[in-house]
């Protein structure tokens, strides 16, 4: 596929909100060199034999075979999958090994309760009923095939996921009902779910007992947010003090277009102004002793966010004082096509786009994390929706966004050499950060057991 260059690219620039890679390569060429700096250390390895002697011109394979780093999607399409009795089918088999053949992590969805148009994983719907196994199976399922689960969202206070029966009861019953949830969901799955976005959006959301008089943009205080998140956090803790609890919230990252924002007041509400309060709940939570181990971004850019924007805001979201964690990504194409780009060459940009973005991320040394929110999953043989899609086969060709991620997770950015050990027995290399083989090959000496 051909990718437009030069006098295209400024002329999308100008219609679609795209922009030039030729014009950002000196950024992206300091992000490689940094993603080599900060991901990457010096390893050496001494081969002795039996008897304690180096073994010299020994050739080596050293193979990289996991990423310190989590990449991750979410995983609403196989609780899809699982729940319409699909978990035994050749669709779930191709979605296990294109999931894992370029992810480390998984994103594993229980919303308390979810709007009913979505059809989503959901605990308790109705008052009573305990529908956690669902959520267990997307646990067991990442488990089985080595991905590191993640959980989403342990509490989220919005309309769409406060079960209706919950709002029939005062405030100070609500509430015990809200820690009963924390409590069961964390304790239940406590040591196999290693990272919970512990509330999800508290940015743009009212607190609990705001809610019947919600105005989205609802821009909580200070003062009303720490009410609710410390004790939720708190009890999230107290179940499982070892797994690490983010803070998720979208909106920080650019201005929605044509969009005119304003809160209660009338103020103007911009990305910045959002960037501002989350970093400063962040340091507040610090002082209070309650802080989050990780302050999540969710990246719904759609848009496009050329990599010197990228960086800055990265480094205002740094000030918060905690690693970042992206958590659910996910661009579109849509402004490319609208602007007269054919709906393939406009796939490869777009690649090229998401492949250039998660170079800056990974590049930033405060990143921790990388999820998409369905970039991947859907591009594997999902529609475009993002909270659900359709049932890949294995004639479906996966798209180049998901090539060329899986291109730069498992190839560029893991680490294979081929080495011979010195006089000392030595091998040295710089190498990603995270699990390794070494592989040699066998003589006959070693077959029999003499000392070689």
């Amino acid at each position: 596929m051909n990718v437009p260059a030069g006098e295209e690219w400024k002329q999308l620039d100008e219609t679609s909100r795209a922009y030039d890679p030729a014009r950002h390569a000196p950024e992206l060429e300091a992000a490689r060199a940094r993603i080599r700096r900060i991901r990457c250390a010096d390893a050496e390895i001494r081969v002795l034999d039996r008897a304690g002697r180096p073994v010299a011109g020994l050739p080596v394979e050293i193979v990289q075979t996991r990423s310190a780093f989590q990449w991750g999607d979410q995983l609403w399409g196989l609780d899809t999958f699982f729940r319409n009795r699909f978990a035994e089918s050749d669709r779930v088999r191709h979605y296990t090994h294109r999931f894992t053949d370029c992810l480390n992590s998984a994103n594993c969805l229980t919303y308390w309760t979810e709007a009913p148009r979505n059809d989503g994983p959901k605990h308790m719907e109705f008052q009573g009923e305990d529908r956690l196994d669902g959520f267990g199976r997307q646990v067991d399922w990442a488990l089985a095939n080595g991905l590191v689960p993640k959980g989403h969202p342990i509490f989220w206070s919005i309309p769409k996921a406060y079960p209706e029966w919950l709002k029939r009861y005062p405030m100070e019953t609500q509430w015990k009902f809200i820690e009963v949830r924390v409590r069961n969901l964390v304790s239940r799955f406590r040591g196999r779910v290693k990272v919970w976005d512990v509330i999800n959006e508290p940015m743009w959301e009212a607190a609990p007992k705001n809610l019947p008089v919600r105005h989205w943009p609802h821009l909580e205080s200070e003062e009303d947010i720490l009410e609710y998140v410390v004790p939720v956090l708190r009890w999230a803790r107290e179940e499982d003090p070892d797994a690490k609890y983010v803070i998720n919230d979208y909106g920080m990252e650019v201005d929605p277009p044509g969009r005119d924002l304003r809160d209660a007041a009338g103020r103007a509400v911009t990305a910045k102004r959002q960037r501002d309060r989350f970093t400063a709940l962040f340091r507040r939570l610090a002082a209070e002793g309650a802080c989050p181990d990780a302050l999540g971004m969710q990246s719904h850019t759609g848009g496009w966010v050329d990599p010197a924007a990228q960086l800055a805001m990265l480094d205002d979201f740094a000030s918060a004082g905690v690693p970042l964690h992206y958590t659910e990504f996910w661009a579109s194409a849509d402004h490319l096509v609208k602007a007269g780009v054919d709906p393939e060459t406009a796939a490869a940009m777009k690649a090229e786009y998401v492949g250039n973005l998660i170079t800056i991320a990974f590049s930033h040394p405060a990143v921790e994390a990388f999820y998409f929110w369905g970039e991947i999953t859907h591009s594997f043989g999902f529609r475009s929706d993002h909270n659900s899609g359709g049932l890949p086969t294995s004639s479906n060709t996966p798209t180049p966004t998901y090539w060329k991620v899986r291109q730069l997770l498992r190839e560029e950015w893991m680490t294979r050499e081929s080495l011979v050990t010195d006089a000392d027995g030595c091998v040295r290399f710089r190498g990603f950060h995270g699990d390794y083989s070494m592989r040699y090959p066998i003589s006959e000496g070693m077959r029999a057991g003499i000392p070689f």
